[in-house]
């Protein structure tokens, strides 16, 4: 079909708009058709509409009107306008909900009157972006003296039911719609779709008109400025993240452009099978235990009532978050929270509520925004991170298809990345998974961090059975085979990678029997001097300190048995249990139970820590530790109980690799 059966010439109201058809045609195939119409005599007493500056840069010139749904028909060039500024045509915004009447399109080309002034002008084109019967009318003044000044007066339309209240003063100047095509090589798969981001949402969500049937790539144009307003500085984001509901998704790709100078661009797009993102989605968003938590602030509290639990909703008057960290379990101290949600966080005086911990903080300030919380692997010191994933003790490979799941075309899973505005305030709203780049953005002239963002999966990529986290992602509770499997890159853009750890494996095991495996001097010699007594354990204590600095391959938590070298009796030995330990200040285990028996004589009592020293409750039983150098050791089992046994014991070398057992079960038939 020719252009002319497309696309309409109103000349009464100065309109070219798109009337029929789906065929969509170049901007120069539009401006040959105009003037091969306009060139003719009997329309020798027209204006021109529009004029061509090169083959793909055109102009709509002596205020020619085009709508935005016509231009879904054009492609391969850039169109601005030239006589709209000035009041040639006036943009309104309009609210006919209520006891109004929606505009129909028969209202196009009739006189719409501003009650309160009585100004008039000609409708030349309507929408509801905003909302079902909410939108913006475009109208061509009367008179030059029709300015649609007013900010809240009714309308009527001559001849119409269309009826309802302008919202804002009218606004008027030129509009620039630019053009964007992409290329490079993309899975060419039917149901891939490649969508835009402007100003801060995804546009013609679900109803884009592109792609062109026979390729996946795009040629359209956008439009960037509007009323003499650049849209978001008329910068947009091109995106392809193709997930099919059936798995076998791609590696994803975005490309962000300025739009400024209008005319023709290229927007590059490279996408691949993801060979490690393969699960159907609907297997995929069963994950949703895995937890996103975007650092959003800080607030100091006066009091707390102990400690909170990690990542627990958190609650206050009007608002709501998660919980990431806290530096006191009572008095004052500061509490850094996430996901804020319902305003800008806990304000002074208010109560802080944990959901499922019960614990109360009261605010002694209102929350000052941040976007780091420091974290640390085990045993080692906080870096800063701005998000963190909680993968509930899932392997790393579900994690990370998940996080392809909740960024994938479609995703409004809600995100709360920060911002670093010009001056350096720190800010934080919400963006769709879809729209989702990186965790934070630095908009000053000249960035103090700028975080790199990874294209083809947002919060990290995964190969080899490894994780590699974008800029300023921390994961955590992870299965725990995965627990090497992942390198981290920090918000500060420093690579960090977790400690060797290694575990300690006792196998076929009852419950009930008793499993013990010792540090050794040589052979079965247990080393029962590893740590001296520092002075100060006196009886009572609920903590040990030691002279020692504790290595790191020591248990996080454990038994710790104390020898008392002057007593000769049975009581010469204590186990007592422990909740941590720290080589901060003085090297010492904590949350001893039960507490000191007796006062610890200093530089001459001992203790030593069993990798394991406990009675089973399962077939297995293991301890994971730090691996800093090979330990000789001892493994022993004994169990008197149903079914007794001999005692079991062997010894070995936990290496870089660990170490594991299995138990050799022979029936005491003697013991009674």
């Amino acid at each position: 079909m020719p252009i002319s059966s497309d696309f309409t010439i109103d000349y009464v109201n100065k309109r070219v708009y798109h009337s029929s058809g789906t065929t969509i045609y170049t901007v120069n195939e539009l401006y040959s058709y105009l003037m091969d119409t306009f060139d003719e005599l009997t329309q020798m007493d027209d204006t021109i509409p529009m004029s061509a500056q090169t083959p793909t840069e055109y102009t709509l010139i002596n205020a020619w009107f085009m709508d935005d749904v016509s231009f879904k028909y054009l492609k391969t060039g850039a169109v601005q306008t030239n006589g709209w500024t000035s009041g040639g045509i006036r943009i309104k915004p309009y609210d006919a909900t209520g006891a109004g009447t929606a505009f129909g399109s028969s209202d196009i080309g009739k006189v719409i009157t501003e009650t309160d002034t009585g100004q008039t002008g000609t409708i030349l084109f309507y929408d509801e972006r905003t909302a079902t019967e909410i939108g913006y009318v475009w109208i061509r003044p009367t008179s030059g003296s029709d300015t649609f000044a007013d900010v809240n007066s009714a309308y009527t339309v001559a001849s119409s039911s269309a009826s309802g209240v302008f919202t804002a003063a009218s606004a008027s100047g030129e509009n620039l719609w630019s053009n964007i095509y992409t290329l490079g090589s993309i899975e060419e798969d039917d149901s891939q779709q490649i969508y835009i981001e402007q100003d801060g949402s995804r546009i013609f969500s679900g109803s884009e008109w592109w792609p062109e049937a026979g390729t996946r790539h795009i040629d359209v144009l956008i439009k960037v400025k509007e009323a003499g307003t650049e849209i978001n500085g008329a910068q947009i984001t091109v995106f392809l993240r193709h997930y099919p509901s059936g798995g076998n998704a791609d590696l994803y790709d975005h490309f962000g452009i300025d739009l400024t100078s209008g005319g023709r661009n290229a927007v590059p797009l490279a996408t691949s099978p993801d060979l490690n993102n393969t699960t159907a989605t609907a297997t995929v968003s069963g994950y949703s235990d895995i937890k996103i938590v975007f650092v959003n602030g800080t607030v100091t509290y006066s009091a707390i009532s102990g400690d909170f639990t990690n990542l627990e909703t958190v609650t206050w008057t009007g608002g709501s978050g998660t919980f990431l960290k806290q530096t006191t379990s009572t008095g004052s101290g500061t509490m850094t929270i996430g996901n804020v949600t319902g305003d800008a966080g806990p304000l002074n005086t208010e109560t802080i509520t944990g959901s499922s911990s019960g614990k109360t903080a009261t605010a002694s300030a209102n929350m000052a925004n941040a976007y780091t919380v420091g974290k640390a692997f085990t045993q080692g010191t906080d870096n800063n991170y701005s998000v963190v994933i909680g993968s509930a003790t899932r392997v790393l490979s579900q994690v990370y298809e998940y996080l392809k799941y909740v960024t994938r075309i479609g995703s409004t899973y809600t995100m709360y990345p920060t911002a670093t505005a010009q001056g350096g305030a720190i800010s934080f709203t919400t963006k769709q998974g879809q729209l989702y780049i990186r965790a934070h953005e630095d908009n000053q002239t000249t960035p103090t961090n700028t975080f790199s963002p990874v294209k083809a999966s947002p919060f990290g990529t995964f190969a080899g059975g490894k994780f590699f986290g974008a800029q300023g992602v921390w994961i955590e509770n992870m299965a725990a085979a995965d627990v090497q499997n992942y390198q981290l890159i920090d918000s500060g853009g420093t690579t960090r990678t977790p400690p060797n750890q290694q575990s300690i494996t006792i196998s076929n095991l009852l419950s009930g029997d008793r499993v013990a495996v010792f540090r050794t001097t040589s052979g079965t010699t247990i080393n029962k001097a590893m740590f001296t007594s520092a002075s100060g354990n006196t009886s009572g204590n609920s903590a040990f300190t030691v002279n020692e600095t504790i290595p790191s391959d020591t248990p996080s938590t454990g038994s710790i048995r104390i020898v008392d070298t002057s007593d000769t009796g049975s009581t010469r030995e204590t186990r007592y249990t422990y909740t941590g330990w720290t080589n901060s200040g003085s090297s010492q285990f904590t949350g001893l139970s039960p507490t000191l028996d007796r006062t610890y004589t200093a530089t001459d009592d001992t203790a030593y820590v069993p990798y394991i020293d406990t009675e089973a409750d399962a077939t297995s039983e293991a301890v994971t530790v730090i691996y800093s150098t090979d330990r000789n050791i001892l493994v022993r089992v004994r169990r008197k109980a149903a079914t007794a046994i001999l005692p079991f014991e062997t010894t070995g070398t936990f290496s870089s690799t660990g170490y594991s057992t299995s138990a050799i079960r022979t029936t005491d038939t003697i013991v009674t």
